[in-house]
C-alpha cells in the first residue's frame, strides 16, 4: 500500500512538472501619443513620435515617469497602434505584443516583461489569410501563449500567414500549425511547424 501512495505521488510531482501556464489577455491599450499605458502597478510604456512623424518610439519604465528605457521604433502609422498585454495564469510575468497597422499588414512585436525587466522577443512576420480585408490587424484573441518550463510558445487559433525571414513570400499555415518558440534563459526565438 505505501509502494501504491509513493508512485501516485510520484506520478503527481511528474505531472505538475510538466504541465504548462497560460498567458491570458488582460488589456489591450489603443496608443496615443500623451498617455502612457500602464499594465499593472509597476509596468509602464510611453510612446513618443518625431517632430515629422517619420518613427514611433516606444519607451518602457518599472516606476512610473522614472527612467523611461527606448525598447523599439517603427514607421509611424497613421492607422492604429495597440499594445496588448498577457498576463501568466502562474506568476507575474506578461507578453506584450506592439501591434502597429499599416495599409496592407500590421507589424507585430513581442516583449517578455518580468520582475522589473523587459525582453524584447522579437517581431512577429504574421498577416490574415485574405486578399479582401477591410482591416489587417491581426486578432490577437485568436493568439495562444503558453509557457512550459524556461519556453514559451505563441501560437495561432486562426489561419495565419508567415513569412521567413529568409524568404521573398508570405506562406499560409491553418490553425495550430505554426508555433514560435521563445526560450527565457537564451532570450532566442525561433519558429516550428507541425510538418518539422
Amino acid at each position: 500500500m505505501i509502494r501504491f501512495y509513493f508512485i501516485l505521488l510520484m506520478l503527481t510531482f511528474i505531472s505538475c512538472e510538466h504541465s504548462s501556464s497560460e498567458f491570458k489577455l488582460q488589456n489591450s491599450f489603443q496608443i496615443k501619443l500623451q498617455n502612457p499605458v500602464r499594465i499593472n502597478v509597476n509596468d509602464w510604456f510611453y510612446f513618443s513620435a518625431d517632430s515629422n512623424l517619420y518613427q514611433l518610439f516606444m519607451y518602457y519604465s518599472n516606476t512610473e515617469l522614472g527612467n523611461a528605457k527606448l525598447i523599439d521604433t517603427v514607421d509611424f502609422s497613421s492607422y492604429k497602434s495597440m499594445i496588448h498585454c498577457f498576463k501568466s495564469q502562474n506568476d507575474d510575468s506578461y507578453i506584450v505584443l506592439w501591434e502597429t497597422e499599416y495599409e496592407y499588414y500590421p507589424l507585430i512585436y513581442a516583449y517578455y516583461v518580468i520582475d522589473g525587466k523587459i525582453v524584447n522577443i522579437g517581431e512577429l512576420l504574421i498577416s490574415l489569410p485574405c486578399q479582401s480585408c477591410e482591416s489587417f490587424e491581426y486578432p490577437i484573441k485568436y493568439i495562444r501563449i503558453l509557457q512550459n518550463g524556461n519556453e514559451i510558445e505563441i501560437s495561432f487559433l486562426a489561419d495565419v500567414n508567415y513569412k521567413p525571414r529568409k524568404s521573398a513570400d508570405w506562406q499560409l499555415y491553418k490553425a495550430g500549425v505554426l508555433k514560435f518558440l521563445f526560450n527565457t534563459e537564451t532570450n532566442k526565438l525561433r519558429y516550428i511547424t507541425s510538418s518539422n
